[in-house]
């Protein structure tokens, strides 16, 4: 058995769990387990690679809202870990943060299993062109069905790509609100202040809260330690020093070859230059060069893996140090190591609460997208109004997650699970009429 499948396993078992505490119909639940797979394959035009196929999925979930204004919605990424199995999975998890925030999406992922370091960026657009006229073909991308968003080993860069070739298209295929198609844009193409860094800035927020309401930590000081430097980590990491918003203390980051940890605080300004110039944080001389599994091992307030799935597990949840775990990156604690940090006393915070920000933000996006245009000189005063909201959806999200976990003495991660099937499970109720 394939990881990928063991993993799925897994969550459908996780689900089943669910609905029967929640007394669901075997229709719910099938609903819930079932999703939807499209695969298809692309032969982009590469010089040299010409002769490749490339294999691509697009994954939905159920939607427990009108699939003919409230589209699926999830990220599209470029990994050599892409299988069907854990797009299945991720599309699942996406049903649940889109649930437990309020969000009216349906879930989505997608990926094509390729390493993008092994691409060219001309090589890059090529794939991503013929991937968004492949579903476009299919009628998949489209505003009012699927909007697709970054995710590992994509961008904002790689959302304007697609963006831009479905308008290209768009003579033949006539969609409503074309900008909508995709989120995570560049703001300068229609994207949404703030979306970017939605993800790190959003799982900031509900860490902060979190303390503020458990006060298992300081307010103020705590040390992190952030596995992943990409998109999340690396704006996890910027965001977290800031003193007026809140105030961490950053002593340890890695990226996939490598890790750097100093118990006084790290510079992020010094090492994002030195990862950007060197590509890896070897050889950065102000701190001390450590592995990944070692920085998960750490004795630090709060380890936030921000890369990829599955890296806390059964093999050493026992031996992590952390008093906080946050899980930024999706499925980065398995089911098994939930289970043995909550006996040791470690809460974890999930992802289908602590990662949400970024489906947040796309629905803003898509929204403002579906709507009037903005003009430039209105940035400032959407982002504003924005971020207030952004903010108070993700600390209603950690509170209600908190507070039923210790009404029911549940684990955090048990607990968001349960609210996200519960939400879910109501809307299709009244979707289908379901008993």
């Amino acid at each position: 058995m394939s990881n990928g499948d063991f993993v799925l396993k897994e969550k459908i078992a996780q689900i089943g769990k669910i609905c029967n505490s929640l007394g669901t119909s075997e229709e719910i639940f099938l609903e819930l387990t079932t999703p939807r797979v499209f695969k298809e394959k692309i032969r982009p035009i590469i010089k040299g690679k010409k002769s490749l196929i490339y294999p691509v999925w697009r994954v939905w979930h159920c939607n427990p809202y009108s699939t003919g204004a409230d589209p699926h919605k999830g990220g599209f990424r470029y990994h050599p870990n892409v299988t069907e199995e854990l797009m299945i999975v991720l599309a699942m998890g996406m049903t649940e943060k889109c649930a437990i925030a309020d969000v009216e999406f349906g879930g989505a992922k997608g990926g094509i299993a390729i390493n993008p370091a092994d691409y060219t960026k001309t090589e890059l657009r090529s794939i991503t062109e013929e991937t968004a006229k492949v579903f476009l073909k299919r009628g998949i991308l489209h505003p009012d069905r699927d909007s697709f968003g970054p995710d590992v080993g994509t961008n904002s860069e790689t959302m304007y790509w697609m963006y831009n070739k479905v308008a290209d298209e768009n003579d033949k295929y006539q969609l409503p609100n074309v900008t909508a198609v995709v989120t995570g844009k560049p703001v300068e193409h229609h994207g949404c202040p703030g979306r970017e860094n939605a993800t790190a800035r959003g799982g900031l927020i509900v860490l902060k809260e979190l303390i503020k309401i458990s006060h298992c930590l300081p307010e103020k000081g705590a040390t992190l330690a952030i596995q992943g430097f990409g998109n999340v980590g690396a704006h996890t990491a910027f965001l977290a020093s800031d003193l007026t918003q809140f105030n961490f203390k950053v002593v340890a980051v890695s990226d996939v070859t490598s890790g750097i940890f100093n118990k006084n605080g790290l510079d992020f300004t010094s090492i994002s230059t030195w990862h950007e110039k060197h590509k890896t944080f070897r050889g950065y001389k102000n701190a001390e060069e450590i592995s990944n599994e070692d920085l998960l091992l750490l004795p630090v307030d709060v380890l936030i893996p921000a890369a990829i799935e599955n890296q806390i597990t059964s093999k050493n949840a026992e031996k992590i140090r952390a008093i906080v775990v946050e899980e930024l990156a999706n499925e980065g604690v398995t089911q098994e190591a939930h289970n043995i940090l909550h006996r040791r006393g470690i809460p974890v915070i999930p992802g289908v609460a602590a990662n949400s920000g970024g489906v947040v933000m796309s629905f803003e996006e898509w929204a403002i997208n579906r709507g009037p245009r903005w003009h430039e000189v209105d940035l400032p005063k959407i982002y504003d109004s924005i971020e207030q909201k952004f903010a108070e959806i993700m600390r209603r999200v950690i509170i209600k997650v908190f507070e039923k976990s210790q009404k029911e003495n549940w684990s955090l991660s048990d607990t968001a699970h349960f609210l996200a099937i519960e939400a879910v499970y109501k809307k299709l109720k009244q979707k289908h009429g379901y008993k």
